[in-house]
């Protein structure tokens, strides 16, 4: 679906954490007697496509060749953290986490040849200093507290005015561009990058309008005896039924799409064949516009909470593919034994279990009670309005978990409609909080909490106002004591101490519910293994599962191989 691909515009700010001091691994060893060549074909429904092959612009701007071209100083797993060395070797925290030293890769080239530096780095990042619409991940701005960076030798050093150490996620994953070419771009906003020099493992080939893209294999690549396959062929469509017919044919050899009933729909069309890696990374959510009464109530939309059988939607919306371990807090399930603070276990359960019956009595308990009508009325005499509950047009999974929800709330006496609006509609909706109820994804994802709740409840983000734009936050609240937290979780590299403020948070979380936990979102990676192995799994989990248009791009073209 188009939602989570084009989402990242939207997300700008540095957000997750790297488990700091953690060991530098390598995802990448070398197979022995591993076949060579081949074309590796992937079909997205993405509908006509614009040529654009700007590095500095988000995912759903470029074209989605992108991350097999430019390379970023490290690729972080998002599920596990695990930081494998790019353009970048090493890094180091320095000054009571003040400085971060970056040591950058020698012996690479640009594809025409010119020698790579450290210079590239530091040039890359004053370059968005300088041209604000580019920094898509907000890495300069005023809450992040970066003061400068600067090459000398073979390293980068990004000086703070404050510590910040979960920026470093942000800075690992910012694409690097030659300086002696995009030093004479003055208008990187709008530049279209027709020739683009990179040091990636694949060189972009052509651009057949509107739909065709061919990239192919970078034969001067630093990696040793990488990439393995000879050629990239991404194919757009216009939609999800025709990528998986075309999946389900083998003319295509992977695709990143939605499926509903997976097992039956794919894998059982070709079991030998046909595969499916759909890791948990993130969750829907139910977001409730706490600008509006009653949903300011904390009591009022805990009783929601308790209204929504959440093992149903799971069945009804993914068929069980995202498992039945929700979390009310939020923290995706790899995350929990690491980062869940274990007292909160009986807290998190009352608001997973679906219970209406007490969901009736808590809202008894504040003065909401049915009238003979049957329709729920508030303290002041009023019977509740129907409210709207506002999902993507024709995203079938959002849609059927409002049908649920719809139901389950009219047993509350609460009347509900679904709301279809088109992304750019609905996205505009969800920023503004026009909405009364969303179902919408969590706006942080990474190997930690912090990236989930940074996103979530930081104010810089939020606004007080309805019309006015939050750019996450989309639920409207915010605590001190939660803004305290992220604060002293991002000023320290202690593990303790930021499990401390992380364990503040959930409590907070889990007491006020400033929103509902659906259910698990995960990955959705469809691949075959008709002509190509090699691909990330349970077993195997090198990548995340996700799109070739995104971070995973990387290790996953460096990783397939021939059969």
């Amino acid at each position: 679906m188009k939602k989570f691909l084009v989402l990242v515009i939207v997300l700008v700010i540095g957000l997750s954490l790297v488990s700091f001091g953690q060991q530098l691994v390598n995802i990448f060893p070398q197979e022995t007697n591993v076949k060579y060549g081949g074309t590796l074909k992937i079909v997205m429904p993405w509908g006509p496509l614009t040529f654009n092959l700007n590095p500095f612009l988000p995912a759903g701007v470029r074209l989605g060749i992108i991350p097999e071209l430019y390379e970023s100083l490290f690729y972080i797993n998002s599920l596990n953290g695990n930081t494998t060395p790019l353009l970048g070797t090493n890094y180091k925290w320095e000054d009571n986490n003040l400085k971060l030293v970056v040591s950058v890769r020698q012996g690479v080239k640009w594809s025409d040849g010119t020698p790579f530096t450290a210079q590239d780095v530091a040039f890359t990042f004053n370059y968005i200093k300088k041209y604000p619409a580019l920094d898509m991940s907000g890495i300069w701005s005023d809450v992040n507290h970066l003061q400068s960076v600067a090459a000398s030798g073979d390293a980068v050093t990004f000086t703070f005015s404050q510590p910040n150490t979960p920026l470093f996620y942000y800075i690992a994953g910012v694409l690097i561009a030659p300086e002696h070419i995009w030093s004479g771009i003055t208008n990187p906003a709008t530049y279209t990058n027709p020739n683009p020099v990179v040091t990636g493992p694949f060189l972009f080939k052509t651009f057949k309008s509107p739909d065709q893209i061919v990239a192919v294999k970078n034969p001067n690549y630093w990696m040793e005896g990488r990439p393995y396959v000879n050629q990239i062929v991404m194919q757009s469509v216009n939609s999800n039924t025709t990528t998986l017919l075309y999946m389900i044919k083998h003319e295509y050899d992977v695709s990143y799409l939605y499926i509903p009933d997976p097992q039956t729909a794919w894998f059982a069309k070709d079991p030998t064949l046909n595969h499916y890696w759909w890791p948990t990374n993130n969750t829907n959510i139910l977001y409730l516009n706490t600008l509006k009464y009653p949903f300011d109530n904390s009591t009022f939309r805990k009783a929601i909470s308790m209204a929504i059988d959440k093992n149903l939607l799971e069945k009804t919306a993914y068929f069980g593919t995202g498992g039945y371990d929700q979390n009310p807090t939020g923290i995706i399930p790899a995350q929990q034994k690491e980062w869940l603070d274990p007292t909160l276990e009986s807290l998190a359960a009352s608001l997973t279990t679906y219970n209406p019956k007490a969901a009736q009595q808590l809202l008894a308990s504040i003065g909401f009670v049915k009238n003979s009508s049957g329709v729920l009325v508030g303290p002041n005499g009023k019977p509740l309005p129907t409210f709207k509950i506002l999902v993507g047009a024709g995203w079938t999974d959002f849609i059927s978990m409002a049908e649920v929800i719809s139901q389950e709330l009219s047993g509350l006496g609460i009347s509900t409609t679904i709301d279809q609006e088109p992304w750019n509609t609905y996205i505009s909706s969800v920023m503004s909080a026009t909405y009364d109820m969303v179902i919408c994804w969590g706006t942080g994802t990474g190997p930690s909490p912090y990236f989930f709740y940074y996103q979530e409840f930081n104010p810089t983000f939020s606004a007080s106002k309805i019309g006015e734009t939050a750019i996450s936050d989309y639920s409207r609240y915010t605590n001190p004591l939660i803004t305290n937290a992220l604060q002293v979780f991002s000023s320290t590299s202690n593990l303790s101490l930021q499990k401390q403020a992380m364990y503040t948070i959930e409590r907070i979380v889990l007491e006020d519910v400033p929103f509902i936990v659906l259910a698990n979102r995960t990955n959705f990676l469809d691949y075959s293994t008709a002509n190509f192995v090699g691909w990330p799994s349970n077993s195997n989990p090198y990548a995340s599962g996700g799109n070739f248009d995104g971070s995973d791009g990387l290790p996953m073209s460096l990783n397939i191989h021939l059969k």
